[in-house]
């Protein structure tokens, strides 16, 4: 009888089992033994996650995961750290799908390393114009080419067409200069600014099957640096065509934010039915630029600046700014207004506040803000504009800032600090091709200002903590899309990175060398 009874409670004991591991929920991936970065409010840090359908489904514990869930995919990721992937919250995506094409010269630190790059280009393309990137310039005295006789020696008649690492300059030979109807004013073919935009616009324009190839090899990058979303300011109608079609075939599958230029194909065709709004493409703003680069001396500034440099000129009127800004809060779209100088940036904040309600949910965008008065920042937190800040782009202009700033301007410019105090809230941005597309020197560079401070004695470095959420949640606020992406919650789509260090604590100068291991997008791996 006795026998009996243990017989009866083992069978009870294995029904149990059993009946429990049915109960476990299949999914298509787990991920366990990992120091998970959830970015949610409390800033949580889990061990494990389970995904089913694209989303994750739970996060917890591993014993807390492995005893709900089971799958035939388990991600043992032996105490690597996961953190959101990454949302490039201001990129010029098709344009730097375009340079894609171009020769790198990132790497040709002499003169020869150069010339030898553009001739095997030669030799290997006969008939194609010369298009490069990256050169190493840094005037007067650096330049690795002086000037363009050397490329009409050694290249001859082929047009030759090479962007300086930060865009400031073109350097062109001769038969570019010949194909572009300019003379080079004595600059030895170095074209600046609206001079270099001239003479790019005589490029050749790639065919349809190129362009595919480059815009896949764009998002390649991008999943490669851990970017899982990634925006497009400044789109053309050509470009959204292309990018919608491409989606619709199912080629493309990096999410886009696209801000449009404000042209009158845009207009008859997107913007009077704005926002639209799909799972992969959102067009929900309209982009402007209204005055040029500090760099340049084309920024709009409230004074001249010490050197008694002449201001920048607007390119556009107050009038069709405030216009275009009605227009957008009829239609119910986001402005995304760039502008450098303190004065240009004083008269979008005005303009808003000319229109938005106090405490608006409009979520419209300042860009590229580098210079703001300290008395302009409230505008910020009283109309709920969101301040887009590229911060690798300090480093770019720190000889500008230290040669042409007074004492007053110096402690107003990139004050990203001061910022997060309005909103508590800021977006990072890469700004390529104009900056490096690389979540991790973006990071950096903001957390690594000089001990340069505000009128309130205030750093203007960011924190680890602020400059993620910067580059994760705060972006996908920006994009109306933080119930969907930008941290690792329950419901919200899988997209995450795997790293092998942590980025939030780890020895700073060796951040932009950290690589993204693993990519993963709704759950699937694309890196």
């Amino acid at each position: 009888m006795r026998l009996d009874k243990h017989i009866l409670l083992i069978m009870i004991s294995c029904s149990l089992l059993a009946t429990g591991c049915r109960q476990k929920e299949e999914v298509d991936l787990i991920i366990k033994n990992a120091k998970i970065y959830t970015v949610n409010n409390s800033f949580a840090v889990v061990q494990s996650a389970a995904i089913r359908d694209g989303k994750f489904v739970a996060i917890g514990s591993d014993a807390n995961i492995l005893a709900r869930y089971t799958s035939d995919s388990i991600l043992n990721l032996k105490g690597k750290f996961v953190y959101p992937g990454f949302i490039d919250s201001h990129a010029h995506f098709m344009l730097y799908a375009m340079t894609l094409a171009q020769i790198d010269l990132d790497n040709a630190e002499s003169m020869n390393a150069v010339l030898n790059k553009l001739s095997d280009f030669k030799k290997n393309n006969p008939g194609k114009w010369i298009v490069a990137r990256n050169l190493t310039y840094s005037p007067p005295d650096d330049c690795i080419i002086q000037d363009n006789s050397v490329l009409d020696k050694v290249l001859g008649d082929t047009p030759v067409f090479i962007w300086t690492k930060d865009y400031k300059y073109a350097l062109v030979n001769s038969a570019m200069l010949s194909q572009a109807g300019m003379s080079d004013a004595g600059n030895g073919g170095y074209l600046v600014g609206n001079q270099a935009r001239q003479a790019a616009d005589y490029l050749p324009t790639p065919t349809n099957d190129e362009l595919v190839q480059m815009v896949l090899r764009a998002e390649r990058h991008c999943f490669d640096a851990g970017i899982t979303s990634t925006s497009d300011i400044g789109a053309t109608y050509e470009n959204v065509q292309l990018l919608d079609s491409l989606y619709k075939t199912g080629c493309l599958q990096i999410p886009i934010y696209a801000a449009l230029e404000p042209s009158a194909e845009n207009m008859r065709h997107y913007i009077s039915r704005m926002p639209v709004k799909t799972e992969k493409l959102k067009l929900l703003a309209v982009n402007i630029d209204i005055d040029g680069r500090m760099s340049l001396h084309n920024s709009v500034m409230l004074q001249p600046d010490a050197n008694g440099t002449p201001n920048g000129k607007l390119r556009i009127s107050p009038d069709s700014l405030k216009s275009l800004c009605q227009t957008a809060l009829y239609h119910g779209f986001q402005m995304s207004v760039g502008c450098y100088g303190d004065s240009a940036a004083r008269l979008v904040l005005k303009t808003y506040a000319s229109i938005l309600p106090n405490k608006n949910a409009m979520r419209w965008r300042v860009e590229n803000l580098h210079l703001i008065a300290k008395k302009d920042l409230k505008y910020f937190g009283h109309f709920n504009i969101i301040p887009s800040v590229q911060p690798t782009q300090y480093e770019y202009n720190k000889p500008y800032i230290s040669g042409n700033l007074n004492r007053k301007l110096k402690k107003e410019v990139f004050a990203w600090k001061q910022l997060l105090g309005q909103n508590q809230g800021i977006v990072s941005g890469s700004n390529a091709p104009y900056g490096p597309l690389n979540p991790m020197e973006i990071m950096y560079a903001a957390m690594s200002q000089d001990k340069r401070k505000t009128h309130n004695k205030q750093s203007q470095k960011m924190t680890p903590t602020q400059v993620l959420k910067s580059l994760t949640i705060w972006g996908a606020y920006a994009q109306f899309d933080e119930q969907h992406k930008g941290s690792i919650e329950v419901g919200k789509w899988a997209d995450f990175v795997v790293v092998g260090k942590n980025i939030t604590t780890m020895y700073q100068p060796e951040l932009p060398q950290v690589a993204v291991e693993q990519t993963y997008l709704h759950g699937v791996r694309v890196k």
